[in-house]
């Protein structure tokens, strides 16, 4: 494909460090996407940021006796440090704080649609904890959601996903000091959805999106379109630039909608991006799901229907570590940085994207790990490396007669073509799935691997050297195609097996349609299995 591509994974808060759970969901699945998509002739761009303004980020503070703004950064450095360390690659790293045009623009929209009717003033209950002095809504306030019961925290469910507006909790109770609630009459602005009925449902037609978020909008529109609060009476955030509500802040989730804009404006003209033929691509936990699928579409609509809004929202489920969600407030956690001192990040990119919680919650355990990674799919790929390197340092490829290819060398370069479309369908959309893609993957070692046992067979008999070297030559070319295949999850292990078959550049810079039709490796190869260390089991 050709054209603009953008590319977001949903901000996280700097509440703390990035985790295993976080790199398993959006992260690494934008970044797997992106890499892809750039090899197919895209001019992809791939943006995140950091949600400094957080309520979540205050209430860290308030617990340790900190500043908001000490917590955002220090987390917010370590976040962007642990997708390096991991291999994301990202192009635009939003800083809220750090980019007056984040500000400048959400004030905008806030305005522009508060002047249009968009955003209305309504007095309505809110929960207030006594005992801090402090109103109660999102990190401030947890209890029973008011649609599924489970316990939840002020503004949205992450069980359910439905939003809720803190007073109506079950029980709501103070996170900070534990004690329950009374609720307060509080004057604040609101964005009524139901109004944009329309454009969304219209958007929910257009988009791809999996079942979860799909019934998700469903039950939300069957149910009415909610008004939404978009200003919190807080100290931290950006400012409600209207008249009467100054000392409130706008909410967090209002921000990031302008956010996504901003960040691509650090590309050049952020129209360039969300407008025209470009393709907007989102990737989010389920947790996130109203908000993309309901609250930014609203936002973006209401205020510029020109923006082109996403082609396909990419949700994830929670991944679970010993049956409990990772959380970075409850510190149940692996944490991103620590993992990464004692694993390669690429073994940690291949496990998670088999592991992906993709339509259903999964867990980490170490003991899959293990068995997955040391002891089923890395020993199989180095032993056929291995046996790769020597049957080419005794096979003459370079001299094989250029003849009409022997029919199990043919067979073996069509089924590696074949297996190499089936990965790059489970790259794109609307069927994207990197389990899928490793699964193909292995699949292709495993074919090459019996070509190969069978081909030995020819090399000791007189008359049969050629066939047994062209069989090698369609066995080396199945290793170029892992390493092209391989390196949207595994980049560092894709260009360690590019190099050792002494390919030029990088692969990552192969066109995909020049990996389709297939590439040729040199004579020459040496010992595979020891120039790809990151292939080695433990």
């Amino acid at each position: 494909m050709t054209g603009n591509m953008l590319v977001t994974a949903t901000p996280p808060t700097p509440n703390g460090e990035l985790h295993l759970g976080h790199l398993s969901g959006p992260y690494l699945a934008a970044d797997v996407f992106a890499r892809h998509q750039r090899r197919t002739g895209a001019t992809v761009a791939h943006l995140s940021g950091i949600d400094d303004h957080q309520s979540y980020t205050e209430a860290r503070a308030v617990r340790e006796g900190t500043t908001a703004a000490h917590v955002a950064d220090h987390y917010g450095e370590r976040i962007v440090r642990a997708w390096a360390d991991s291999g994301i690659r990202l192009d635009v790293v939003g800083r809220p704080r750090a980019m007056p045009q984040h500000r400048e623009l959400t004030r905008r929209i806030f305005a522009e649609l508060y002047e249009r009717g968009d955003i209305v003033a309504r007095t309505r209950p809110l929960p207030y904890c006594v005992p801090c002095d402090r109103w109660a809504y999102e990190a401030y306030v947890s209890g029973g959601c008011p649609y599924c019961g489970s316990q939840s925290g002020g503004n949205s469910c992450e069980s359910c996903g439905r939003s809720n507006d803190c007073a109506d909790l079950i029980e709501p109770r103070c996170t900070i000091c534990g004690t329950e609630c009374e609720t307060r009459s509080c004057e604040r602005l609101y964005m009524p959805l139901e109004r944009h009925r329309k454009a969304l449902e219209e958007f929910w037609g257009d988009t791809t999106m999996n079942g979860h978020l799909t019934a998700l909008c469903r039950s939300i529109s069957d149910d009415g379109l909610p008004e939404i609060a978009v200003t919190h009476p807080a100290n931290w955030g950006i400012e409600a630039p209207v008249e009467s509500f100054t000392d409130q802040r706008i909410y967090v989730w209002f921000e990031m909608a302008a956010g996504y804009l901003a960040d691509a404006d650090e590309l050049g003209d952020w129209r360039a991006w969300w407008t025209g033929d470009a393709q907007v691509v989102q990737f989010f936990g389920y947790d996130n799901g109203f908000f993309h699928a309901v609250l930014f579409p609203a936002i973006f609509s209401a205020w510029d229907p020109a923006i082109t809004l996403p082609k396909a929202l990419v949700s994830n489920e929670f991944y679970r570590l010993d049956g409990l969600k990772f959380s970075t407030s409850r510190q149940h956690a692996i944490w991103l940085l620590d993992a990464l001192d004692r694993t390669p990040a690429d073994h940690l990119r291949l496990f998670l994207c088999w592991d992906r919680p993709a339509a259903a919650q999964t867990s980490f355990a170490q003991e899959a790990f293990d068995s997955f990674l040391h002891g089923d799919l890395l020993p199989r790929w180095h032993d056929w490396l291995k046996d790769l390197a020597h049957r080419a340092r005794n096979a003459d490829t370079a001299a094989a007669d250029p003849a009409p290819e022997p029919a199990a060398a043919e067979r073996l370069r069509t089924r590696t073509r074949r297996l190499l479309e089936l990965v790059g369908e489970a790259y794109s959309l609307p069927g994207f799935a990197p389990r899928s893609a490793i699964a193909l993957l292995d699949l292709l070692v495993r074919e090459a691997a019996e070509a190969g046992q069978d081909g030995d067979h020819l090399a000791a008999v007189p008359g049969l050297a050629d066939a047994h070297a062209r069989g090698v030559s369609a066995q080396l070319s199945a290793a170029a195609a892992l390493a092209v295949g391989l390196c949207p999850v595994a980049p560092a292990m894709a260009q360690q097996l590019w190099v050792a078959l002494q390919l030029p550049g990088d692969v990552a810079d192969v066109p995909w349609n020049r990996a389709l039709d297939g590439i040729g490796v040199p004579a020459g190869t040496g010992d595979l299995s020891t120039a790809c260390a990151l292939f080695a089991p433990r």
